[in-house]
């Protein structure tokens, strides 16, 4: 990985806050131990004693309403964290994933836009939803174009659509990564979005769905281009761990080594676990973009654990597979 930026004094205030708001992260034994607890009202009143206390609301009790709690505490973090950063865009960065749940219901025109709003205000995405792309950044504003304000049925269908989403947040994520001035930051995000990618890909390819559609919608995707490209004509997705270099690609074999059903999801997790390993190198850094940026992916995965606990709490998932998809936190 690229070495840490060095003398960014002005990255100290924000790392001063950091500092403080590691020790409000959820460690990893809380998580296990939510994982064990027989009721659900027993998982409640434990996150009670937990940071998200202070957006916790009397009555919540299903799933949407713990959803809403979680997505509104990181929401607010980031925002917290974004005002006083020398650069928003590596807080926007961890707020984009909200910005393009909205896009997509503007894309097809569902009304409202409930999630955290970051790059698209309201009124831009008023705009897309009336079919209007003009005011997109200029990074995705080709590719959304053709399914704004109708189309023909093959453009517009639900996975062309997703898959053309999907691209435009993986080159806009790229985009905020390069923007940070950080190449550890950028060689960082390089690496979460080919994981992203290689995912969508995969899930595609078990649904029955033609891996040529890829290239066409996620292209430019900067050093990756060529692994996208010859990945979508190997019919084998087991075979795909040749191509794929590094550690993902060890990763890669390892994960079809659990039952085929679990196959994506232990992909998933053992990735997100590499990235949070690399992601802790910075927690040594004193003022720096990265300090931030690892702070965020921090929160970013207990918030995943705490919905993953939750919704599973509330499915009556098995208490060992719950606990075997819990990922490894930053703290």
């Amino acid at each position: 990985m690229a070495a840490l930026t060095k003398n960014q004094n002005k990255w100290g205030f924000a790392c001063g806050r950091v500092s403080a708001l590691e020790g409000q992260l959820i460690p990893q034994e809380t998580f296990y131990l939510l994982a064990g607890l027989d009721r659900v009202q027993d998982v409640f009143n434990r996150l009670q004693e937990t940071s998200l206390r202070e957006h916790m609301t009397h009555g919540a009790l299903t799933w949407e309403d713990w959803s809403t709690v979680i997505d509104n505490y990181v929401h607010s973090q980031i925002l917290s964290l974004r005002q006083c950063t020398p650069n928003p865009a590596i807080c926007d960065l961890y707020s984009l994933s909200e910005d393009y749940l909205n896009l997509k219901r503007a894309v097809q025109n569902r009304g409202s836009f409930p999630f955290g709003k970051s790059q698209f205000s309201e009124s831009r995405l008023l705009e897309v939803a009336s079919g209007n792309g003009s005011l997109l950044p200029e990074i995705i504003r080709p590719a959304l174009s053709p399914v704004l304000g109708g189309g023909s049925q093959e453009e517009n269908s639900q996975f062309v659509l997703d898959v053309t989403l999907d691209g435009a947040f993986l080159r806009h994520y790229l985009f905020l990564a390069h923007q940070s001035e950080a190449p550890f930051i950028e060689e960082w995000a390089t690496l979460r979005v080919l994981g992203r990618a290689l995912v969508a890909m995969w899930r595609a390819f078990r649904a029955g769905q033609q891996l040529k559609v890829f290239p066409a919608h996620f292209l430019p995707l900067n050093s990756l281009d060529g692994l996208i490209t010859e990945i979508s004509t190997i019919p084998d997705p087991k075979a795909w761990g040749a191509s794929i270099p590094g550690r993902p690609g060890d990763l890669w074999q390892a994960a079809f080594e659990a039952e085929e059903d679990e196959q994506v999801s232990t992909f998933e997790t053992l990735l997100a676990n590499h990235l949070t390993e690399l992601a802790q190198r910075v927690k040594l850094q004193t003022a720096g973009p990265e300090r931030v940026a690892g702070y965020l992916w921090g929160l970013w995965i207990a918030a995943y654990n705490l919905k993953l606990v939750i919704s599973g709490k509330l499915n009556n998932l098995d208490e060992n597979l719950l606990k075997k998809r819990i990922r490894n936190t930053y703290v």
